[in-house]
């Protein structure tokens, strides 16, 4: 569950700040806040949170994930997840959607082949650690949902 909510909760947070917003808000702004939410919280937020596990308790994330410990593979990644976190949080700044896309792509790439490389991980080897199992969902879910909310907005936008 743990891996889910950034996303979960950028989904009921757009979704309550369209409900607030409804009177004032068009289908293509709607759209943007959904994207934003998810950018904020399902790159942004789990970025910073990967970053932390990944710099700060190598050996326990790596436990939990089933991996053998290794510090300098795991600050890599931190490096990345913390990129990935910044550059989530400079889209709230930066409203351009060929930005967005950039930042879209890299970590949806990242995110969708670390997927496939857990699902190897239970089919091959039986590794059903929590770090390993619980984080196939959100990988899948986030790149699906900022490509469909980008396609939507680039569709609202040229129908405009």
């Amino acid at each position: 569950m743990l891996f889910v909510l950034p996303w979960v909760l950028g989904l009921v947070l757009a979704g309550m700040h369209c409900l607030l917003r409804r009177h004032s808000l068009g289908k293509a702004d709607m759209l943007r806040l959904f994207f934003l939410y998810q950018l904020v919280f399902g790159l942004g937020f789990a970025g910073f949170f990967g970053f932390a596990g990944h710099a700060f308790a190598p050996e326990q994330v790596a436990q939990k994930i089933g991996w053998q410990p290794h510090p300098f593979f795991q600050f890599e990644l931190a490096a990345f997840e913390l990129g990935m976190g910044v550059s989530a949080l400079l889209g709230l700044w930066i409203r351009d959607r060929r930005y967005w896309l950039g930042i879209t792509v890299a970590p949806s790439v990242f995110l969708l082949l670390a997927a496939a490389q857990h699902v190897q991980g239970i089919l091959t080897r039986g590794n059903y650690a929590p770090y390993n199992f619980l984080v196939v969902l959100p990988d899948l879910l986030l790149p699906a949902t900022l490509f469909l909310l980008l396609a939507l907005i680039w569709k609202s936008e040229s129908s405009d």
